[in-house]
């Protein structure tokens, strides 16, 4: 069985402030981080349109060339519920490793197909039936 390591989740939730999906790189969950990276690009290019777009990335690289009224905040936010739904989505699943790691020291083994708490006097899983080899 790997080893799994703590992780911090107010880290992993400030990495996707950052950026979509730089919390799960943190959490070396790749596909996750490639999944919602995607998700952002997709809600960019389907609910926002290519002028506010442009607007926003002109005041990002060049903040004194208009006013920050002229920032299009509402315009942006398919883009933000995305970001935000990633930061969200990125604690839980900080949490959810750490308490992996919490029951990983305690000695707490799990199926590996259906994830429910192993009796430790049986070699399979008794709520789905699956035969344990690693124990």
């Amino acid at each position: 069985m790997e080893q799994i390591r703590w992780k911090r989740p107010w880290l992993a939730a400030l990495l996707g402030v950052l950026g979509t999906g730089f919390g799960h790189l943190y959490l070396r969950r790749w596909w996750r981080a490639v999944g919602w990276f995607l998700a952002s690009f997709a809600t960019s290019a389907l609910f926002v349109s290519e002028e506010v777009l442009q607007t926003a990335s002109a005041l990002v690289m060049d903040p004194g060339s208009a006013s920050v009224s002229a920032f299009p905040v509402m315009e942006l936010l398919p883009i933000y519920a995305v970001l935000a739904a990633s930061v969200v989505d990125a604690y839980i699943i900080a949490r959810m490793n750490n308490r992996l790691v919490k029951e990983q020291r305690q000695g707490i083994q799990r199926c590996s197909d259906c994830g429910r708490q192993l009796d430790s006097d049986v070699s399979f899983c008794q709520w789905c039936g699956t035969e344990q080899t690693e124990r």
